[in-house]
């Protein structure tokens, strides 16, 4: 009900304001129309509010929808939707790279700027996708924190949402090269990979099986935002504090509280508020014919800077966030 409920209010929001795509003679006025991996979480929604403070900053309309769990059917249906209402820009956090790559095709095809960010979607299907870091910077960043867990290195597990999401099979294809040959991790040995959907219950589970199979284990590591907390509970739950430790990316909110009574000790993200705002502010400069998605340009995005387009049209928002007892309270989101 509550994914209809969302699907809805994007229909009813976006039917209420006309838009043609390929207006590139325009400057403002743009349909932006985001749907995330799902809604109703923290992260998404920060990243929502930074995309509709930029379209408003902008003049342009925003539109978030999509089902309230991470599904890929359910997201192909949701850009399908958007298609119906005709925006001039689309832009998502994919679940699967290959799923939504026809519709989004079609969508180019009618001349619709699509952008992903977050996890993104084959390259032919999308204009530009926003990285959160470089995916070797994503593995440092949680490696780094993995050796604040336990300086003295041990067994590591990594925790996936599935097989096919993009970011975090790139991200464990990197710190297993980086454990492999890079002295500073080579403390680390790797012992298993499990997914679990980016599904806190699953999650849950997954940590205490692996726990129960690796009785050395030392760190679980996932860069899921649920996936990374829910490891930390279980940690707790099953009395092995102290003794294993999660880390990888997670809101603050989420891992607060385990920062403070030293049952974890690292985390890691970055402003998704930022990132929303970012991805929404290039889609607009790229409808008003301010933006030439080619490697090696330059462009300002409003108050989150400066960045430059890399190959295939990405570009990396790269600023690392590690959140630490000592640093938890600075976090501003």
């Amino acid at each position: 009900m509550k994914a209809k409920l969302f699907t809805a209010l994007g229909v009813a929001l976006g039917l209420a304001v006309a838009g043609a795509p390929g207006a590139e003679a325009k400057d403002s006025g743009f349909k932006l129309m985001m749907t995330p991996k799902w809604t109703g979480f923290p992260y998404f929604e920060a990243a929502a509010r930074g995309g509709k403070d930029a379209a408003t900053e902008l003049g342009d309309t925003f539109v978030y929808a999509g089902a309230d769990h991470a599904d890929p059917t359910l997201q192909v249906e949701t850009l399908q939707n958007f298609l119906t209402q005709k925006p001039d820009g689309i832009i998502l956090a994919a679940i699967d790279l290959n799923a939504v790559a026809p519709v989004l095709k079609e969508a180019r095809k009618r001349g619709i700027v699509v952008t992903t960010f977050d996890a993104d979607a084959a390259i032919p299907a999308r204009d530009m996708f926003f990285n959160q870091m470089s995916y070797e910077q994503a593995a440092k960043t949680m490696l780094d924190c993995a050796l604040l867990d336990a300086p003295e290195g041990g067994e590591v597990a990594f925790v996936a949402a599935s097989p096919t999401s993009p970011n975090h099979m790139a991200h464990i294809k990197f710190m297993t090269q980086l454990i492999a040959n890079d002295p500073k991790y080579q403390v680390f040995k790797i012992v298993d990979t499990q997914f679990a959907q980016d599904d806190d219950a699953k999650s849950y589970d997954v940590a205490v099986n692996l726990m129960q199979a690796h009785p050395n284990l030392k760190v679980i590591i996932s860069s899921s935002a649920v996936g990374a907390p829910a490891a930390a509970r279980a940690i707790v739950a099953t009395g092995k504090a102290g003794k294993v430790f999660s880390t990888g990316f997670a809101l603050p909110s989420a891992i607060k509280s385990y920062l403070m009574d030293g049952s974890e000790k690292a985390f890691a993200l970055w402003d998704p508020y930022e990132l929303g705002y970012l991805a929404t502010y290039a889609t607009h400069l790229k409808l008003a014919g301010k933006l030439e998605i080619k490697e090696g340009v330059t462009f300002q995005a409003g108050k989150a800077g400066q960045y430059t387009i890399g190959k295939d049209g990405e570009v990396v928002y790269g600023k690392p966030l590690i959140f630490t007892k000592e640093t938890i309270d600075k976090a501003g989101f």
